[in-house]
């Protein structure tokens, strides 16, 4: 009797074991905002300076970054909008950006598929757009990389990213009267 509780306790403990998650270094996130009558969903991992040079360093300049940690990020949107002057269908797409130490390009792209960090197989004919924005230096400190929303009306809204001392502000904009 002793064995086969031994057993069965053994086999139990494997199974929940074989269920448990590990944690990632990067944890996943997700924030949703309307705006107006549209909804604005972001999912990202969300990496952590742990120490590190952020940008220029970690996230190096001149070279594309997928925004975040793991897989793309991806924006998805329930409603058409408008960014910077760009129109952006209704749908899901992935967020990239090219930070230099005065300005960033930010991008906006069709393939949500890629994994990393996006330099093997990012093709800029999938883009929908890029944007330049110059980047804010805060004196707050962030030590996990952060995307949030903020200034919200009917019609606008501003999407941030903020990271380490930068704060990277995109403003959005949606025609709830005509919707």
């Amino acid at each position: 009797m002793k064995v086969l509780n031994l057993i069965l306790f053994t086999c139990f403990s494997t199974v929940l074991a074989a269920q448990i998650e590990a944690p990632k270094a990067s944890p996943f996130s997700k924030v949703e905002q309307d705006i107006g009558l549209t909804k604005i969903t972001i999912a990202y991992s969300r990496p952590g300076a742990k120490g590190r040079k952020v940008l220029g360093g970690l996230v190096p300049y001149g070279r594309i970054w997928r925004v975040g940690a793991n897989e793309s990020t991806k924006f998805t949107a329930d409603g058409d909008l408008t960014i910077m002057g760009n129109n952006l269908p209704e749908g899901t797409y992935a967020l990239y950006a090219f930070p230099y130490e005065g300005h960033w390009d930010v991008v906006f792209h069709k393939n949500t598929e890629h994994w990393g960090d996006g330099r093997k197989a990012y093709d800029p004919e999938e883009d929908a757009f890029r944007i330049r924005i110059i980047p804010q230096e805060i004196s707050n400190y962030q030590e996990n990389f952060l995307i949030t929303f903020d200034e919200i009306d009917h019609n606008s809204i501003n999407m941030l990213w903020i990271w380490e001392h930068t704060l990277i502000k995109i403003p959005i904009s949606v025609d709830t009267d005509t919707k």
